[in-house]
């Protein structure tokens, strides 16, 4: 899985518009939970909502699946008007939302995005079966596009984010990312088995995606597992 920019806007777009229902058809969930989208097997979802109704997209087959009390209504990312569409399935709820047009998908755009969300998901898995205590769930944020999760000590905010970007405005290819909150810049002493200290915009560590994916998952989770304990030690 070659570290080459991801041409994903399109999908990007489409997904921050469900994000847009999800958040006008639930509850606000600690940590902005609500705002959060999911992968599961070969789909982005919002997962069930008010136990009635569930928005996802299969990455094989390119369709969004509008499911809403046992009745399935269905888009072709391809070739349908998205918006429209969209829009037709939730106007007796009031919802709104902000895109004025939704671009079709083309086949590399979901094929490319499939494998690499299929194994940044598989990794921060494995790796969250290292924690413990108090943490998040992985989420799909559709702002950013990233997959990602977040530790907490328990004590005056302090936490760790994890995640992995496919791209953004500041870097044009996936990484990963590892956030301690506060940030000590006395860490930045410390060796990494993996990856940069970062410190321009954001504090962290940063490892390219072109280092993970030449690892197996459960390996590339174990190398997560040691830059967590790492990161770790600003609380100390």
């Amino acid at each position: 899985m070659p570290n080459s920019e991801l041409k994903i806007k399109n999908l990007h777009e489409i997904c921050f518009a469900i994000g847009e229902v999800k958040q006008q058809l639930v509850e606000e969930l600690p940590h902005s939970g609500h705002h959060g989208l999911f992968l599961q097997n070969d789909c982005i979802t919002t997962g069930l909502i008010d136990n009635k109704i569930e928005i996802k997209i299969n990455l094989i087959t390119g369709q969004l699946l509008y499911l809403k009390n046992e009745i399935g209504s269905f888009v072709d990312l391809k070739n349908d008007d998205i918006l429209e569409k969209l829009k037709s399935f939730t106007f007796d709820k009031n919802i709104k939302i902000s895109a004025e047009y939704l671009n079709k998908v083309t086949e590399q755009e979901l094929s490319s995005y499939h494998d690499f969300a299929k194994k940044a998901v598989q990794i921060l898995e494995l790796f969250q079966m290292n924690l413990r205590n108090h943490f998040t769930l992985i989420h799909l944020w559709p702002h950013h596009f990233d997959f990602s999760l977040e530790w907490f000590t328990g004590n005056n905010d302090e936490q760790i984010g994890i995640g992995i970007s496919p791209g953004d405005e500041q870097y044009s290819k996936p990484y990963l990312y590892m956030n301690p909150w506060p940030f000590e810049d006395r860490i930045i002493k410390e060796s990494l088995p993996i990856g940069i200290w970062h410190t321009d915009g954001w504090k962290g560590i940063k490892v390219e995606w072109n280092e993970l994916v030449q690892l197996t998952s459960k390996d590339a989770a174990e190398k997560l597992t040691e830059l967590f304990f790492i990161a770790r030690k600003s609380f100390h």
